[in-house]
C-alpha cells in the first residue's frame, strides 16, 4: 500500500531561488481576482485560459503553471470546507510548489537543481537524520514546496497492507489524552501536564489582549503585542501537536502488530455561550485537540501499517461493558448498579468502543443496542 508524507529539507541559501518562490507569490495574488470571479472560483483550466496570457510574469512555462494550478486549489479548498469566499484571497506567506522532475532534479554529491528566474541553479541539501530512513526507502519524490516555513519533500512510501485482526477500543477525552484498551491490557496517556502548560499560556494571552485592547484605545502603536500574541499562538499550536504526535507513536508500538484501532466517529461544533454550560467546561471543550489527535493517530497508524476505523459514540461512556446496561458515571468513576462493579470510567469507555467494532465486524448493529435507537 502506497502512502504520502511530507518530510523537511534543508536547503543552502540562494538568492535566485528566494527570488522565484517571492514571484509565485507575487503572481498568485495578481490572479486571485481572477480567480475569485464575484464569488465564483475559477476553475485551474478556466482559471488558465483567463490568466495565462492576460497577467504578465517572470516564470517559466512550468513555474507558471503550477501557480495557477495551486491558485485554483486553493478556492476550491475552501469550497470543499464549506468557508464563504465573499473577497479573493491574499497569499500573504511566501511559497511556491515545485514538481519533481520538471522544477527540481536530485545530483550526486548532495546537489539538487532546482528551476529559477533565471535558469537552472544547483543547490546543496541535506535530510535531518530523523527522517533520513524515510527518505531512502521512498518510492517516489512527488514535489517539494519551499516557504517561509523552510522547505518540505512530498515523497511516497510503500507500508505493508493493514490486517486489522485485534480490535483496540481508543476513547479520547479532556483530562486524560487517551485510553487504550484489548482485551487484556489498557494503556493510560495522561494530558494534565500538557493542560497546566496550555492554561498559563492562555493566562498570559489573556493579559497580551487586554494591553492590546488599552493600546489601541489609546491609538498607540500594538505592532509589539501583536508579534508576541502571534508568537504565543504559534507555540500553543506546536505544543499541542508535538503532544499528539507522540502519544500517536506511543499508541501504535503498543498495540498488537495486526490491530485495528477503533475510535469514536465524532463530529464537533464549537461551544457557545448561548448554551447552558459552566465557562470552564466552554472553555475545555472548546480547546480539546479531538480532530488533531484523531488525525495523528491516523497518519502514525498508516505508516505502521495498522488500519483504523470509527464507530458511533451514543452511549460509549454510559454503558456497562459486560452486561451492556446502563451504570452511573461520576467523574473517572464508572459503577454499574446491576453487577456492582467500580472501574475507571474511561476504560469502561474503550472498552465499549472495542466490543461495539467487533458486534459490528460480526453481524451489524443489534436491534435494540444504544446504535440502533440513536440512529432511530
Amino acid at each position: 500500500m502506497d502512502i504520502k508524507r511530507t518530510i523537511p529539507i534543508i536547503l543552502d541559501e540562494n538568492a535566485l531561488v528566494s527570488a522565484t518562490v517571492t514571484e509565485v507569490t507575487r503572481y498568485q495574488n495578481a490572479i486571485s481576482g481572477i480567480c475569485f470571479n464575484a464569488g465564483n472560483p475559477l476553475k485551474a483550466l478556466e482559471l488558465h485560459r483567463a490568466a495565462y496570457h492576460a497577467v504578465p510574469t517572470r516564470l517559466k512555462s512550468q513555474m507558471h503553471c503550477s501557480a495557477i494550478r495551486a491558485t485554483a486549489a486553493t478556492y476550491a479548498t475552501l469550497r470543499s470546507k464549506g468557508r464563504p469566499i465573499t473577497k479573493p484571497v491574499r497569499f500573504r506567506r511566501p511559497s511556491a510548489l515545485f514538481l519533481s522532475g520538471k522544477d527540481f532534479t536530485f545530483k550526486p554529491d548532495s546537489i539538487v537543481s532546482i528551476t529559477t528566474l533565471s535558469g537552472r541553479q544547483k543547490v546543496g541539501w541535506r535530510i535531518p537524520a530523523h527522517f533520513l530512513a524515510d527518505f531512502e526507502s521512498a518510492k517516489s519524490v512527488d514535489s517539494m514546496r519551499i516557504s517561509s516555513n523552510g522547505a518540505h519533500l512530498c515523497i511516497t512510501l510503500e507500508v505493508p497492507e493493514p490486517v486489522g485482526a485485534v480490535p483496540v477500543g481508543v476513547d479520547l477525552g479532556v483530562n486524560n489524552a487517551l485510553v487504550a484498551s484489548t482485551n487484556s491490557d489498557t494503556l493510560f496517556v495522561n494530558g494534565k501536564s500538557l493542560a497546566v502548560r496550555n492554561t498559563k499560556l492562555r493566562k498570559t494571552r489573556s493579559r497580551l489582549k487586554s494591553k492590546l485592547s488599552g493600546k489601541k484605545a489609546q491609538h498607540s502603536d500594538t505592532r509589539s503585542v501583536r508579534r508576541v500574541l502571534q508568537r504565543l499562538s504559534r507555540t500553543h499550536h506546536n505544543r499541542n501537536l508535538t503532544f499528539c504526535r507522540e502519544t500517536a507513536a506511543q499508541l501504535c508500538k503498543w498495540v498488537p502488530p495486526n490491530a485495528v484501532i477503533v475510535l469514536e466517529d465524532l463530529s464537533l461544533k464549537p461551544r457557545t455561550k448561548k448554551e447552558h454550560i459552566r465557562k470552564g467546561t466552554r472553555r475545555k471543550l472548546n480547546q480539546w485537540f479531538f480532530s488533531m489527535m484523531a488525525a495523528a493517530i491516523q497518519q502514525r497508524a498508516e505508516r505502521h501499517g495498522i488500519a483504523v476505523t470509527k464507530v458511533n459514540p451514543a452511549f460509549t461512556s454510559q454503558l456497562h461493558h459486560i452486561c451492556g446496561l446502563m451504570g452511573v458515571r461520576t467523574g473517572h468513576k464508572f459503577f454499574c448498579p446491576h453487577c456492582n462493579v467500580v472501574e475507571h470510567a474511561d476504560t469502561n469507555a474503550s472498552q465499549n468502543i472495542r466490543l461495539r467494532f467487533t458486534v459490528l465486524r460480526g453481524s451489524g448493529p443489534l436491534s435494540a443496542g444504544p446504535e440502533a435507537l440513536a440512529s432511530a
